[in-house]
């Protein structure tokens, strides 16, 4: 096993290498070697071998590995941790602050209801546009608008009265004249809605859809609610 070994990397045989010398350049050695060792038959085509391109140097994969790095979301419970959707009375909102969002919410509910509708007159349901009114009033972004609790299954809910800072689902988010952030349940109230001179009245149960949702769903007319 050893001799075998050491006679892996014997030297070429003095016959071999005697009749060519190293050349600086690459290819001049290599033709210099072909021509000393390949049978003369075989030397007129060293050139022309050379020469040829392999097919396979030329060929590049046409499919390009378009690796995309996955967008990280934070989950629910990252959100929840970090305080993120959640208004508190830490954020240190005051009813005097949110008093231009207001102006801006009454602007957008006039475009909202129309050119026809006005701040300064009443409406009553036997009006004829009382029921476009009734519709545009239920599908509207309620976020600044300035409302009071009148009627409640709960009577400590009775009374309460401010801005809406947030509305989802179930609950409206209200900053207070006394700069206290209340939840009010949809289900169990009844709220007046102040456009100005003008104060229209809304069963909560009629709201409780998300505010993105609300404004695609279709309504039924329901001439009587109960709390």
């Amino acid at each position: 096993m050893e001799n075998k070994s050491n006679n892996v990397c014997l030297p070429l045989s003095v016959n071999l290498t005697k009749s060519f010398t190293t050349d600086e350049t690459n290819e001049k050695y290599i033709l210099n070697f072909l021509q000393n060792i390949l049978p003369s038959a075989d030397r007129k085509n060293i050139a022309d071998e050379l020469r040829k391109n392999y097919i396979f140097s030329k060929i590049k994969s046409k499919t390009k590995r378009n690796i995309k790095l996955k967008k990280k979301y934070l989950t629910s419970r990252k959100r929840l941790s970090l305080g993120l959707g959640k208004i508190t009375n830490r954020n240190g909102l005051k009813y005097t602050d949110l008093l231009p969002l207001h102006e801006l919410w009454l602007k957008y509910i006039q475009s909202a209801l129309g050119d026809n509708f006005s701040f300064d007159t009443s409406y009553k349901p036997i009006d004829n546009n009382w029921e476009t009114i009734n519709n545009q009033l239920i599908k509207a972004d309620f976020h600044g608008a300035k409302i009071a609790v009148v009627k409640s299954k709960c009577p400590s809910l009775v009374g309460i009265n401010g801005i809406i800072v947030q509305d989802t689902k179930n609950t409206f988010r209200v900053c207070c004249t006394d700069d206290i952030i209340r939840t009010l349940p949809k289900e169990s109230i009844v709220i007046n809605v102040y456009l100005h001179k003008l104060t229209l009245q809304i069963y909560g149960k009629q709201l409780t859809v998300r505010p993105i949702e609300r404004t695609v769903k279709k309504f039924k007319n329901v001439f009587t609610l109960k709390l």
